[in-house]
């Protein structure tokens, strides 16, 4: 099947556009945003699709050089252009999948932890992507670790004409005087290089006397997230970029400082609306650099499947919470990790399941947002309109 027609399957399998159009960008233009939200990311996504088609429906391709270029590509960049999920990681995938069973995970880890992720976000509950895409199971945890070469300097001469007068004195001194050197010279090799029987042998020991480590106890992935209230101190358009805020905002850290946050909220709000404002905060996504300004977390919003509308997620009751409160969900509760391992995954796993409900409150699966007020009321969180939406 053409690279271009297995896009289009994926693309009306997400977007639920069953027209017939063999253009992606057609088929998801009820979702700008996957067209990319800047000037330079939407000519970045026209460059992948272009090179994907190229590169999958050319005769005789070489599947290895295109598998190479993608993986060094993805090295340093979580999605394929820019700093957001779009059109071109869908194609993308449609080309790649048949081939991800057959990908070593030591030759292109990148494009297979790539590979993992848009499954996620695409394909894994859309009964229509699956059929024709099925889930692939993938081993991430195998990668081997660099191997790193230690050069051990021993002895440093400091004259250049050091070593040829310790042979000329070891040649007139005799075998007695060589082997005097060949001791000391094993003395200090000794001395300086571990014997590595004994090394081995230490650790053993040391390995059957130490007790077995506890094992991390398991908690649900959500509770992994560290989602709080945050009080927008300031916020302003990003000097590079026309579509994003550079906010700071109060999420509570011991510091008291604020952190400084990039959204691409310029379309939905107008600055003015922005500050002084209550929002919902992930704050342990590993920071990134968005156009030049490095974002310590991502403020939270609900929209529409067509995504006509995008809204900021708040407490339905702004008096009773404070910055730094956090949300949980009942029965699920556990410690946040400090910062989510990129590689794990967990925002991806669960960002699918959380949805407002038709009465515009937030929930997860069927859990809802909830904030633990200082009077010990729990406090839920919605969004002004926005029903039955996604949140992310």
């Amino acid at each position: 099947m053409p690279a271009s027609q297995k896009a289009t399957l994926l693309v009306q399998a997400y977007t639920g556009n069953t027209e017939s159009s063999q253009d992606v960008k057609t088929l998801v233009a009820k979702k700008p945003e996957l067209l990319g939200t800047t000037p330079a990311e939407k000519s970045e996504v026209d460059s992948w699709i272009a090179w994907t088609e190229k590169v999958f429906d050319a005769a005789g391709c070489n599947i290895e050089e295109a598998l190479e270029t993608l993986d060094k590509h993805l090295k340093h960049n979580t999605y394929i252009a820019g700093n957001n999920f779009t059109v071109a990681d869908i194609a993308s995938f449609a080309d790649v999948h048949t081939r991800a069973e057959k990908i070593a995970v030591t030759t292109y880890p990148n494009v297979l932890r790539w590979i993992d992720l848009i499954q996620n976000i695409v394909v894994k509950g859309n009964a229509t992507a699956e059929k024709e895409f099925p889930l692939i199971a993938l081993d991430l945890e195998n990668v081997p670790e660099p191997v790193i070469t230690v050069a051990l300097t021993i002895i440093v001469l400091q004259k250049k004409d050091k070593k040829s007068e310790v042979k000329a004195e070891a040649a007139a001194a005799g075998a007695a005087a060589a082997a005097t050197a060949t001791a000391a010279a094993a003395a200090v090799t000794d001395a300086v290089v571990p014997d590595k029987k004994k090394e081995k042998k230490a650790k053993k020991e040391k390995k059957e006397k130490a007790p077995p480590a506890p094992a991390a106890p398991e908690q649900p992935v959500v509770s992994r997230l560290d989602i709080r209230v945050g009080h927008i101190v300031s916020c302003k358009k990003h000097e590079d970029a026309d579509a994003l805020y550079v906010e700071q905002i109060d999420v509570g850290d011991p510091e008291g400082v604020p952190r400084t946050i990039v959204s691409g909220l310029v379309k939905w709000y107008p600055v003015e609306e922005m500050q002084n404002r209550i929002v919902l905060v992930l704050c342990n996504l590993k920071p990134a650099n968005m156009r030049g300004v490095k974002s310590q977390g991502m403020v939270l919003c609900a929209s529409p499947a067509d995504g006509t509308k995008v809204e900021l997620l708040a407490p339905v009751d702004l008096t009773k919470v404070k910055p730094g409160d956090r949300v949980y969900f009942e029965g699920m509760e556990g410690t946040p990790e400090n910062v989510l391992n990129p590689k794990k995954k967990y925002w991806e796993t669960v960002q699918p399941d959380f949805k407002t409900n038709g009465e515009t409150v937030a929930y997860f699966q069927d859990k809802p947002f909830l904030i633990k007020s200082s009077s010990g009321e729990d406090i839920k969180v919605k969004a002004a309109t926005v029903t039955e939406g996604l949140i992310r």
